[in-house]
């Protein structure tokens, strides 16, 4: 009999583990009012002169877009993610039944990808500023950017998603953000 976990199963689903750990700490210190890390911008003397070496290729934190920086981290992720599924289908000494299975996964990194995109578009093109969506195997997390969402906002975004994707509505969880 053949053995169900290699250790090329066991270094992907670590990382898969780590991945889920990454988008995990990413929203939740992005949701968290005070956080563990202080984001307040550095105060600055008035008698500063603009060029002095303290002011050369920074930018201000208030510049950084939320938005901008979680597709970045998202992008990020699913490049790991992508690049791990490439190296075990490039693999020799692996087996067809891992080819296999990195084939789905790799399906369904480009699935989630275009969901992911399709859903955003259609968030913002309902009259959302902006918005991030995150698909995780059955489960949806959409990051708004909004004050407040109503409960019809909730379920135009809902519905949404159930319609681009096999997400069931509660599996579905929505975030504002003040940007």
């Amino acid at each position: 009999m053949k053995k169900l976990f290699g250790k090329k199963q066991l270094v992907l689903g670590t990382l898969i583990v780590a991945l889920g750990l990454a988008v995990y700490l990413n929203y939740y210190f992005a949701q968290s009012p005070s956080g563990l890390l202080d984001t307040t911008p550095p105060q600055q003397e008035q008698d500063k002169n603009l060029g002095d070496a303290l002011n050369v290729n920074t930018t201000p934190e208030e510049d950084v877009d939320y938005f901008e920086q979680a597709r970045k981290s998202r992008e990020e992720a699913r490049e790991e993610a992508t690049q791990t599924v490439k190296d075990l289908l490039g693999d020799v000494k692996a087996t067809d039944e891992q080819k296999a299975a990195a084939t789905q996964q790799a399906i369904a990194i480009t699935k989630a990808i275009e969901q992911e995109s399709k859903i955003e578009s259609l968030i913002k093109a309902k009259g959302y500023e902006d918005c991030v969506v995150y698909i995780e195997n059955e489960n949806c997390s959409i990051v708004v950017s909004a004050e407040s969402l109503t409960v019809q906002d909730t379920a135009k975004i809902s519905q949404t998603v159930t319609s681009q994707s096999d997400i069931l509505a509660q599996n579905i969880n929505i975030v504002t953000v003040n940007s």
